[in-house]
């Protein structure tokens, strides 16, 4: 049981693409404003989808915090040291649960935390339904303005506020997870998109070459999605369709073009 506490808690001593100097990196940040829509709409189930994860708790009880809504140009270093308060209450829960012989999948509780001192004039509050009284469809389309895009296309255009990076989390969450097709989608495609993305993300940083390669890669990707912004999607048959539609476009785009292209090109050299 013990064992099983300290692996649960072990990303916050050991650096991950979360994780460094027991926070939040920005990578996690921007990984839990692209999760919160799957949190609104799974509530404590988030936790299982994500196996317990101490980043999904800590993410949790980052996107109940007051400074959540912050909209300054520091919002993600606030986050980040806010991130730190959060793994420590973690980290104190786990190890009283271990002395007990319990564990607690669900995040800390945060001590006072309608009582805790923040920054007013720094904090836009926005008042909001409880869970009971928001319709489905209103719990799934609610997400934070202020992120929810894509590590890749956010490093490439050097901001989350970006038309390109909007666009994708208008895409997303106009149109896709209005779908049960489509949320089951985002959700399978997570689990392999941040398999890789904080990689690249970090290396796009650290490259400006890189990043201009990337830029000019995805571009393709971005326009063709963004034609889903014109289509009328109003069940999960039209969903379906318009997904494989835009699959087809992009394998003929990335594949099938660039295939045909080298094989004319290598035909004219061999006349």
């Amino acid at each position: 049981m013990t064992i099983s506490i300290i692996s649960s808690i072990y990303p916050i001593y050991g650096a991950t693409v979360f994780y460094a100097n027991g926070a939040f990196t920005q990578n996690g940040i921007e990984w839990c404003e692209e999760n919160k829509p799957l949190y609104d709409l799974l509530g404590d189930k988030f936790f299982e989808h994500h196996n317990h994860s101490i980043e999904s708790r800590v993410c949790a009880n980052l996107i109940e915090d007051e400074l959540w809504n912050y909209l300054g140009p520091d919002r993600v270093d606030k986050l980040i040291e806010r991130s730190l308060y959060f793994s420590e209450l973690e980290i104190a829960e786990s190890q009283v649960e271990a002395d007990k012989g319990v564990v607690d999948p669900t995040p800390a509780d945060v001590p006072d935390r309608m009582n805790e001192e923040t920054e007013p004039e720094l904090i836009q509050k926005e008042e909001k339904p409880t869970q009971e009284e928001k319709p489905k469809s209103e719990e799934i389309q609610e997400t934070n303005q202020e992120g929810g895009g894509c590590l890749i296309a956010t490093a490439a255009f050097g901001s989350e506020l970006s038309t390109q990076v909007q666009m994708l989390r208008e895409v997303r969450d106009n149109k896709v997870i209005n779908t049960q097709v489509g949320t089951m989608f985002i959700s399978g495609f997570n689990q392999f998109y941040y398999s890789f993305s904080p990689a690249i993300a970090d290396m796009e940083r650290q490259s400006p070459l890189f990043k201009n390669f990337v830029k000019i890669t995805i571009t393709p990707l971005l326009i063709s999605l963004s034609l889903l912004n014109n289509v009328d999607i109003n069940s999960e048959i039209e969903m379906l369709g318009a997904g494989i539609g835009i699959i087809s476009l992009n394998v003929g785009l990335y594949f099938a073009i660039p295939t045909v292209a080298v094989i004319k090109l290598k035909r004219n050299l061999l006349a």
